[in-house]
This record gives C-alpha cells, sequence and structure tokens, in this order.
C-alpha cells in the first residue's frame, strides 16, 4: 500500500488506517505514516498485549478495543491506559471502542455488557477533519 501511494495522493475524504493487535505488528504505523492521507489512524484491536512505546509521529488518531468472540482472549486495562497516555503526550486523538468479551473486572460475558468505559470514562475522540 506505502508503495502504491508513494507518487499519489488520496482525496480528502478518505481516512487510511493500520490495524497493530501487539508490539511485533507495530511496523505497520511506519509504512502508514508516510502515505499521504487527510486523516491516518492505527486501530489497535484486538488489543492482545502492552504494545510498548509508540511512535505517532504523522497519526491522528488511535481506536482501541478489545477481542470478542468464543474465543477471545482478555485484555487488560494497562495495556489501554499506557496507550491513552502515549496518545496524550504526543498529541493524538484516543478513541476506546469497546472491551469486547471480557469486562474490566476479568469476567468473561457478552461484550455490550461490558461496555466502553476506561477507568470510568468513554472516550469518543474524533480527528479534526479539514476539507480544503
Amino acid at each position: 500500500m506505502a508503495e502504491y501511494f508513494q507518487d499519489k495522493g488520496l482525496p480528502k475524504n478518505v481516512w487510511l488506517g493500520v490495524t497493530v493487535e501487539n508490539s511485533k505488528t507495530k511496523n505497520r504505523i511506519d509504512y502508514l505514516r508516510n502515505i499521504n492521507a487527510s486523516i491516518r489512524f492505527i486501530s489497535i484491536e484486538p488489543l492482545l498485549e502492552d504494545v510498548g512505546n509508540l511512535n505517532l509521529d504523522n497519526i491522528h488518531w488511535v481506536i482501541v478495543g478489545g477481542e470478542s468472540g468464543l474465543k477471545a482472549r482478555p485484555m487488560k486495562s494497562n495495556w489501554a491506559l499506557n496507550i491513552k497516555k502515549q496518545c496524550e503526550q504526543q498529541y493524538v486523538v484516543f478513541f476506546f471502542k469497546q472491551w469486547g468479551s471480557w469486562g474490566s473486572d476479568g469476567i468473561k460475558r457478552n461484550k455490550k455488557l461490558n461496555g466502553r468505559e476506561l477507568n470510568g470514562k468513554i472516550y469518543n475522540e474524533y480527528p479534526e477533519l479539514i476539507m480544503e
């Protein structure tokens, strides 16, 4: 994708993103950051482990969520909070999508019952799009 868009622009209404589910897939961010898109975002879902330090240069939005489904693996709140903190430090908007099949209390149940609160707050931030 990065090679294809190397000499091409994207329409202003196209938001481009990559999925990063663990620390081994963080290299996808480097490809994304070099593509000329109005909004570049990272979908860190399902969040399967602490992804460590993130370089969010030229990234506008980060979405975080847990895994859903019968074989879903639990997500730890400190993993999501680590990402949120890095977003704040690097001035990137943060959206917490869901806990998934495992709640913040470590109990497996329907994802809708687990909700979207992270440390008692819902994070619904969206990037600001400037259309020229």
